[in-house]
């Protein structure tokens, strides 16, 4: 029998050297949630740069019509609507970072971040896809109109792009968002668990 208990004893200890200890998790954790803030941020910068670059593109040339404004201010409304998710998750992100939260109270953010994240990436993304399709549409209409060749390739493309980002690289991203995140809150859980 005692060597049973043994034999007991040695496969719970090689259970519990095969987990990493809490230290290690958390800093796998906060190592996920910087690429994760860096990413945002640096999505929310090249958002503010084309911000910039279309506004500038619509008060530096008098366009002859009214679907070409229309298409730079939907455009434009689009972007700061896309400017306002990444400024949200940004700000989830740095509450992260507050040295002071629990284990569980940290579990709590993460667990709010991938809420508010599966709602941008849900309604929206999808506002967001629904205003820039419309605004290009309408700001290209000027210059489709003066060739139909033209026009016909230029919306074509512009909407296999669209079609391409909305059904392939979207569900992609978030799927890849998605896993990230769930890791994370899995590995924070088992910490809890454990201790």
């Amino acid at each position: 029998m005692q060597n049973f208990d043994d034999i007991k004893n040695l496969w719970q200890k090689t259970g519990e050297n095969d987990l990493p200890d809490a230290a290690e998790i958390l800093l796998q954790v906060q190592k996920a949630r910087k690429k994760i803030l860096l990413k945002t941020i640096v999505g929310g910068l090249i958002l503010c740069f084309t911000f910039i670059f279309i506004a500038l593109l619509g008060i530096h040339y008098q366009f002859q019509q009214w679907t070409t404004q229309t298409g730079i201010i939907l455009t434009l409304a689009a972007i700061v609507m896309g400017i306002i998710f990444n400024s949200k998750l940004v700000q989830l992100l740095l509450k992260q970072s507050d040295l002071t939260l629990s284990n569980s109270d940290y579990l709590q953010q993460l667990i709010r971040f991938r809420s508010t994240q599966r709602t941008i990436q849900t309604k929206g993304i999808t506002a967001y896809f629904i205003l820039l399709t419309m605004g290009i549409i309408l700001y290209m209409f000027e210059f489709a109109q003066r060739n139909l060749t033209f026009g016909i390739c230029a919306y074509a493309i512009t909407l296999a792009w669209i079609v391409f980002n909305w059904f392939y690289t979207r569900k992609r991203t978030i799927a890849k968002q998605q896993k990230e995140i769930n890791g994370q809150i899995a590995k924070i859980e088992r910490i809890l668990e454990k201790y």
